[in-house]
């Protein structure tokens, strides 16, 4: 976590302004009261987003401008936005979609807290097609939006970094689904949702992975793990030409060969010279 918390004053601000730039968006800001800055920024990974948790002393400055190509889905508190034709302030029960490419300002009268999903443009649009439209205004405030929030809210509270790698996976493909399903609402159209069986590989790998050792697994206690028939998880690794049986197998091989070459890497480590 960033924190500016025991840095000197007149190196507080400028320790985040560099810190945020290269992480979130280019921006060129100062704080209201230099003296009395302070900033910290908690960042958990999610698959292809970033969650930041990000509190700051008041400020304003001019933001946008990245070279690389991520979107900003903000829940902002108590902030006040401006875009080319408009300027809007947003609150907590509010989000936003952010352009890192495009410039806006952006000021806080007071310390303000948000709360952000930094999103792969490229990830997004294979759901729901980018347009204009959905950049710079309040999403509206309906189920679907106050879902996302609170979906978003609650995996930023427990922390992505608790969650199971499995967890972590759905949780993201959820979350890509939700902003698609808002985005889709917004324009107009009818997003492409994350395939289920995409997830029942996901859940089947952790399983496999959570087994190796266990004498006593086979394939009918790994697809109950899994939530699912024998029957139906073989369907669908048939595709890809393997079955839980050798999955399994070959799981449990590379994991031997691993062992036997870490022991071999120690005891050449340990031998005497």
């Amino acid at each position: 976590m960033l924190t500016t918390a025991g840095m000197p004053p007149r190196d507080a601000f400028d320790y985040w302004h560099d810190i945020f730039s290269a992480k979130i968006i280019k921006h060129e800001s100062e704080p209201l009261d230099r003296n009395c800055f302070s900033a910290t920024l908690k960042i958990g990974e999610l698959g292809d987003l970033s969650l930041l948790v990000h509190r700051m002393g008041a400020m304003q400055g001019s933001y946008g401008g990245n070279d690389d190509d991520h979107l900003l889905l903000t829940l902002p508190q108590g902030i006040l936005f401006g875009f080319a034709d408009r300027a809007i302030t947003l609150y907590g029960h509010h989000l936003i979609l952010v352009d890192t490419r495009e410039r806006h300002s952006g000021r806080a009268a007071k310390p303000a807290q948000m709360i952000i999903v930094r999103v792969p443009r490229k990830v997004l649009g294979q759901r729901v097609p980018i347009t204009k439209e959905v950049f710079y205004r309040p999403l509206p405030i309906q189920s679907d939006t106050a879902l996302l929030a609170s979906f978003v809210r609650m995996i930023v509270t427990g922390g992505p970094s608790t969650l199971s790698p499995a967890a972590r996976v759905i949780a993201c493909e959820h979350t890509l689904d939700l902003i698609a399903l808002v985005l889709g609402n917004l324009s107009g159209v009818t997003p492409e949702f994350s395939s289920p069986e995409r997830i029942v590989m996901v859940k089947l790998r952790t399983a496999i992975e959570s087994r190796l050792t266990d004498l006593s697994a086979d394939r009918a206690s790994i697809a109950a793990d899994v939530g699912f028939s024998t029957q139906y998880v073989n369907r669908l690794l048939k595709r890809e030409g393997t079955s839980i049986t050798e999955l399994f197998r070959r799981r449990r091989l590379a994991k031997c060969r691993e062992a036997i070459e870490q022991s071999d890497v120690g005891s050449r480590i340990g031998a005497p010279v």
